[in-house]
């Protein structure tokens, strides 16, 4: 008997050393980070000469700071041979005129002067890579919300403005080229969208437009020229874009648009808007900024712009570095799939990562003196935006590339990993659908639908899949001059108390701008005004409650007299009741009624730049993959197998010494 005891307890000690063993090597393949431990999904048809490009505008600036970087073993490395050797083949810088103060300190973000760029792209050039230079035409930012002119360019006129670009832009591209740098490719201009360049804008932007590109067609017929827009999900306005510039013969190559997927709407309509845009009028097409968080949390003390799950529920990825992989790979299918005019995807500042802990106070002294926060106090004065309470460090160093110690996320990997897929077999990275449903007794409540018959529309009103509340889509309405617009559904209801309450959405509204939600109920009309709408994403849900004492015909809608230029949108139009109704009265349907209005205010307020909402339109799915994106959970780590067959191990083992000490006493 002693014998079998024996031999079962040393087979079974066998059993767990091999499971400890087993464990030890599930965390050795899972921490071997030279292979992709991630899912990557290949690219179908992805063109070798597709630009995989990296704007690295921040680069020296982090490195003056402090900033170390290194390859996903923990090797420190150059940052851009990290990223060439990860299959980056180009490098965007953004140009400032003059970044700096009177006293000569400097803006911030990489204090992005002239100076800085040919730095950049000497380096970038000795590694074989390309460089996009991005002249912002201003001594700082520029977007939808603002485009302020240089100093030096105070007071003038649209054509001495539009000199001044030709001038600059020709002495920068020598002064590039006799530093040795390979420009590729021109940006003139960036995010010229409702701010227009230099602070022009309507028609007299076409005159900065064509003297800019002229100075690049002048310097070298070779250069590609880019202008960049942005907000794709306002379809019409990205087409009414490209259709001025076409009108107004400006010479151009590229057409570049920003995509970022919490913001940005779906990359069915990204590949609409720049496949229409590349075949109607022979333009080559890419996104010249793209990124997304691989953490929500806060490495530098500075708070960031895209920091909570709502921030990113829009996009449905996750904020880890398989959600960021994700993101970016569907970014450049989306692209990819407009076809043979698919120039390329540039990831926006994935180096830019903390300058040492998360401390605010003492990263700020680090940041004020090498130019690494997002701003410096030295451009108060200069950009009304910034004050001595906002300017600070960077807002984007969880969507870097790189973690808060410099070193490379398993997502870099994406850049090569696209032509080939990885990892393909694991579970689709995507975040689960906590959106209940919409619960209403009208038809088609959230309009995901895109048949609208149970609907009337008059005015400017449409779907579209700009700020649905839920969901895809959305009814927008917009108009350059004063409008009237209306939406409506007629339904028939039982006896009963009865609430109705839409969520609508908006801005740039006046004194005379009038909403209103309404009931029309045998002729008779009650309705509740609608709260102002205040911004973007900040919904309103004005409620009507009416009673009805028989089955009647009911017509609920929404009325819109606003003024000129003002915006919005109207989703998730609830209907419900609340009570039961007395049906003995054969009088009029509509026994009483009472109304009231509230709001409530989506806790997630993007800090993406304000920009006017234009209408735009349902574009048709080009990719059903991207469509039908599943919702599973991420596969466990190796780290969480290792541990799991590791507590097996010693589970047995104890087992096992107690079966034998149990059966030798007795």
């Amino acid at each position: 008997m002693k014998h079998v005891l024996r031999k079962i307890v040393v087979t079974m000690l066998g059993i767990t050393v091999l499971a400890c063993l087993a464990g030890q090597q599930s965390v050795k393949a899972a921490t071997d980070s030279e292979k992709p431990t991630i899912r990557i999904d290949k690219v179908n048809n992805l063109s070798p000469n597709f630009i995989m490009g990296a704007d690295t505008s921040t680069l020296i600036s982090e490195e003056n700071s402090g900033v170390k970087y290194s390859d996903f073993d923990g090797q420190q490395k150059d940052l851009l041979t990290i990223l060439n050797n990860n299959g980056v083949n180009y490098v965007r810088v953004r140009v400032w005129n003059d970044p700096y103060n009177a006293k000569g300190q400097g803006y911030g973000a990489g204090n992005a002067d002239l100076n800085n760029a040919i730095k950049i792209g000497q380096r970038a050039t000795k590694l074989g890579m390309k460089v996009l230079i991005d002249f912002h035409y201003s001594d700082f930012w520029v977007d939808p919300s603002r485009q302020i002119p240089p100093k030096s360019w105070k007071g003038y006129s649209v054509d001495q403005k539009a000199q001044a670009i030709y001038d600059f832009t020709s002495s920068s591209l020598k002064k590039l080229r006799d530093a040795g740098v390979d420009v590729g490719m021109v940006q003139v201009g960036n995010e010229t969208t409702t701010s227009g360049i230099c602070g022009v804008t309507g028609q007299d932007e076409y005159k900065l437009f064509a003297k800019g590109t002229q100075a690049v067609r002048d310097f070298d017929r070779n250069i590609l020229i880019a202008l960049h827009f942005t907000n794709p999900d306002k379809t019409d306005t990205m087409l009414g874009y490209a259709k001025g510039l076409a009108d107004n013969k400006i010479d151009y190559d590229v057409f570049a648009t920003s995509y970022y997927p919490y913001w940005h709407g779906s990359l069915d309509n990204l590949t609409y808007v720049l496949k229409t845009i590349a075949n109607t009028y022979n333009k080559k097409v890419m996104v010249a900024e793209t990124s997304y968080p691989y953490t929500l949390d806060d490495t530098d003390g500075e708070t960031n712009v895209i920091k909570t799950t709502d921030d990113i529920k829009p996009a449905g990825y996750p904020a880890t570095p398989q959600g960021q992989a994700h993101a970016l790979r569907d970014v450049i299918n989306a692209v990819a799939n407009v076809g043979p005019k698919a120039l390329g995807v540039f990831y926006w500042e994935p180096a830019w990562t903390t300058v040492g802990s998360a401390n605010r106070t003492a990263n700020l002294p680090i940041w004020e003196k090498y130019g690494s926060g997002w701003a410096s106090s030295a451009v108060i004065g200069y950009d009304p935006t910034v004050s001595s309470t906002t300017y600070g460090g960077s807002q984007w160093d969880n969507q870097a590339l790189f973690d808060a110690k410099g070193r490379a996320l398993q997502s870099l990997h994406t850049f090569k990993a696209v032509y080939t897929g990885v990892n393909e077999q694991l579970p689709d990275p995507m975040l689960p659908s906590d959106e209940p449903a919409v619960d209403s007794l009208l038809k088609n409540p959230s309009f995901e639908d895109t048949d609208l018959s149970a609907y009337q529309l008059s005015g400017p009103i449409k779907l579209t899949q700009d700020t649905p509340k839920t969901g895809t889509n959305a009814l927008n309405f917009y108009s350059d001059d004063n409008f009237s617009a209306s939406v409506s559904q007629t339904i028939t209801l039982e006896a009963g108390t009865y609430e109705f309450s839409p969520s609508i959405q908006g801005g740039d509204t006046d004194s005379t701008s009038d909403l209103e939600i309404y009931a029309d109920i045998d002729g008779q009309t009650q309705s509740s005004k609608v709260p102002t709408l205040t911004g973007w994403k900040k919904w309103v849900e004005p409620k009507l409650t009416f009673k009805l004492t028989k089955q009647t015909k009911v017509k609920l809608g929404l009325n819109i007299k606003s003024n000129a230029k003002s915006w919005g949108s109207t989703d998730d139009w609830i209907l419900t009741k609340t009570a039961n109704g007395d049906t003995t009265d054969s009088g009029n349907g509509s026994q009483s009624s009472e109304s009231e209005s509230s709001s409530s205010q989506n806790e997630s307020e993007s800090s993406q730049s304000s920009e006017e909402s234009h209408p735009s339109q349902v574009s048709e799915s080009t990719e059903a993959s991207s469509a039908d994106q599943k919702k599973k959970s991420l596969p466990k780590t190796g780290e969480e197998i290792a541990l799991g067959t590791g507590i097996i191990g010693i589970v047995v083992c104890i087992s096992s010494l107690i079966f034998y000490v149990k059966h030798r006493v007795g």
